[in-house]
């Protein structure tokens, strides 16, 4: 097999969590057929199989354990993705001479990533860092200010899959993940 080929079957990664109380997208550019995740600070297994309507959980999954149990929560889902162009979830503002973006009843860490480039009142910038969920900082500041307005995402996203809140449950978790088509 080649790396080419396993590149496009199987994914894996890591996520720091850095608000627990929003879901993460993993964008894969496909949907997994199975994805195990694994939070390493609550030793707490994930798994999701096609056809299930979200995981389940192993709880205390680690190596000392001879028996794990099944935990009904575990909210992996498929993630369809974004068009390219389509707004993110909620608004935001922004503030002339500023390069700082906040957020109303948004999902920056869900929903964009560092090098994705965003429009909000017809400004192109691109993200440079993503603070939390209702607040990033991108490349340039803006020449004017505009409140309560959409942030459309220019490239879109591809499909994935979405790690729910009770995997990413506290800050700094660290959630090891494997997806594979």
């Amino acid at each position: 097999m080649s790396l080419a080929f396993a590149d496009n079957v199987q994914k894996v990664g890591t996520i720091t969590v850095s608000n627990p109380a929003v879901a993460v997208n993993v964008i894969l550019g496909w949907q997994p057929r199975y994805v195990r995740a694994y939070n390493v600070n609550n030793l707490v297994a994930y798994e999701y199989f096609a056809g299930m309507a979200a995981g389940k959980s192993l709880d205390n999954a680690n190596d000392s354990d001879t028996q794990n149990s099944l935990n009904a929560a575990g909210s992996i889902t498929l993630y369809a993705g974004r068009a390219a162009g389509a707004a993110v979830s909620g608004t935001v503002s922004v503030t002339a001479a500023s390069s700082v973006v906040t957020g109303s009843s948004t999902n920056f860490v869900g929903e964009l990533a560092v090098g994705d480039k965003v429009v909000v009142n017809g400004e192109t910038r691109s993200v440079v860092s993503i603070t939390s969920s209702t607040s990033m900082v991108v490349d340039k500041a803006y020449a004017a200010s505009a409140a309560t307005v959409a942030l459309f995402d220019v490239a879109g996203k591809g499909p994935g899959v979405t790690l729910g809140t009770d995997i990413c449950d506290t800050a700094a978790d660290v959630v090891y993940w494997l997806a594979i088509r």
